[in-house]
């Protein structure tokens, strides 16, 4: 079981390359509150692209990699993944289900044949009741 501790990782021997200026500060700040999980939600809160997440992404792998047993760490790769997921999924294009092909000629096609069909057994009745059978 990965123990969980208190002392903020050290900081990331290399930036991670980000579009976003203020994302460094932003990172300063929960290594500044790493024991605060709503340090690590704020943070991730401010990324709502896949763009965004992969720069958090690196963040949190690179505390990974300075201290592999950090539950902190592990928890908030697990919840970028998720929120990766979602983000890529809601990205997939939506195409409409196909229109069911020769629907109407069907239906008439059916009914036609239950016509046919009562009116044979109508007319084999009506032979059997008066005796007339052929």
């Amino acid at each position: 079981m990965a123990e969980t501790t208190s002392a903020p990782p050290p900081a990331s021997p290399r930036p991670a390359p980000t579009a976003d200026p203020s994302e460094p500060a932003a990172w300063a700040e929960v290594l500044s509150r790493w024991a605060e999980p709503s340090s690590h939600q704020a943070y991730l809160a401010r990324f709502p692209d896949l763009d965004g997440l992969a720069t958090a992404g690196r963040r949190y792998r690179d505390v990974l990699a300075a201290r592999p047993g950090d539950a902190v760490a592990l928890a908030m790769k697990g919840e970028i993944l998720k929120r990766a997921t979602v983000v890529g999924l809601a990205m997939l294009p939506r195409t409409a289900p196909p229109a069911p092909s020769g629907g109407r000629w069907k239906r008439i096609s059916l009914l036609v044949l239950a016509a046919w069909l009562g009116s044979t057994a109508a007319w084999l009745l009506w032979k059997l009741i008066t005796g007339n059978l052929p």
